[in-house]
């Protein structure tokens, strides 16, 4: 199950089928039915233990069920067949907007916490008094424990995630080795979580109260370096569309050096399109572009022959803002959008970076560049 947007209502109904889905496990194995066809009958006293096993393991590997997808057939006004399509990527979700990244944990987390109220409420085995699933219903503190360690799963599982895209671009090995590593480490969590309602309160807790900040300092320090990085790859490789690579293999490079009317940003607007404001970077040797219109929001990378090639675009609509900051020695220029991926560049004047982010993002608010 792959879900190709990202707004909150998908983190949601994946939060609910997990829900559903971990409920009806619990209660065939909480009635002593194998769900696995063939296996005979399930003890019930170890149906808390697979369960919470369960948990663990969907919590660590959650960044599976997020594709992410940046053709323009997906976006509402990204109609421009001749954009290139961004390289599919099992982990690209992680460089979407940090809130989308950071709400998975907390939201799944949230639901699979109330889910076990509803298992200890028919459960056939309880528990033992002052363990988890013993003091489930009788304190707060187990559903605290269950919630922060769900989330630090998710967490850990995202930061792998992270270090796996950082090389999705340009080093294979290492991302495969990344995601091997991920499903490694999540079948240690779901091991921990199969012992987890034998655990006594106080020690889930503790645990839970030190692994939820280090996995969430973590995660963000390892998506921005992934972010970085990519942007980096991405700033030196610009991507050709197939109907430029038809033309380059048909007509040779040359037939991509012609030159196009007017200058760049000027030559990429179409008719009735008017230029609002435009940033540049030359921190490459193929400069690249943010380019505002009156029709959309343009990253594009200016060709040897000084002509626009139009990478990813937007709708003004999508547009929420822009920032310009610097992650370690880059400075990265990003605009952010709602429902699209965010488009950056890296490089370029500071001051100008700062100057055209306020300029985008009051242009986001009030529909005006200048105060």
């Amino acid at each position: 199950m792959k879900f190709r947007t990202h707004r909150f209502s998908t983190t949601l109904v994946y939060a609910v089928t997990l829900t559903v889905f971990m409920l009806v496990i619990f209660a065939l194995v909480n009635a002593g039915i194998d769900p696995r066809v063939g296996r005979g009958d399930f003890d019930p006293k170890n149906a808390a233990m697979v369960c919470f096993g369960m948990l663990g393991l969907y919590h660590s590997v959650a960044i599976i069920f997020f594709d992410d997808d940046d053709s323009p057939t997906t976006r509402e006004a990204a109609a421009d067949a001749h954009i290139p399509r961004a390289p599919d990527s099992y982990t690209g979700f992680i460089r979407q907007a940090w809130y989308k990244v950071l709400s998975v944990g907390p939201i799944f987390a949230v639901f699979c916490m109330a889910s076990v109220f509803i298992w200890h409420s028919f459960a056939e085995f309880p528990g033992t008094l002052g363990t988890v699933w013993g003091d489930y219903t009788a304190s707060p503190l187990p559903a605290l424990a269950l919630f922060l360690l769900c989330w630090a799963a998710a967490s850990i599982g995202f930061t792998l995630a992270a270090v796996a895209e950082a090389f999705n671009r340009d080093r294979r090995g290492l991302f495969i080795t990344a995601m091997i590593v991920m499903f490694i480490v999540g079948l240690g969590i779901t091991a921990w979580f199969f012992f987890l309602p034998d655990q006594r309160t106080g020690t889930a807790l503790t645990i839970a109260a030190l692994a939820l900040p280090l996995s969430l300092l973590t995660l963000i320090g390892a998506r921005a370096w992934a972010i970085a990085r990519v942007s980096r790859y991405d700033a030196a490789h610009p991507r050709q569309s197939a109907r430029q690579r038809r033309r380059q293999a048909r007509f040779g490079p040359r037939a991509q050096r012609q030159a196009c009317p007017g200058s760049p940003p000027h030559d990429m607007l179409r008719r009735g399109e008017e230029l609002l404001m435009h940033f540049k970077s030359e921190r490459t040797a193929e400069p690249q572009m943010l380019i505002a219109t009156n029709q959309r929001f343009v990253r594009a990378s200016i060709l040897g022959s000084d002509r626009t090639f139009v990478l990813e675009q937007a709708s003004p609509g999508q547009l929420t803002g822009a920032d310009s900051q610097r992650m370690g020695p880059d400075l990265l220029t990003t605009a952010h959008f709602r429902d699209s991926q965010d488009m950056r560049v890296v490089g370029g004047d500071p001051e100008q970076s700062r100057a055209f982010a306020e300029a985008v993002s009051r242009l986001a608010r009030t529909g005006r560049i200048r105060p």
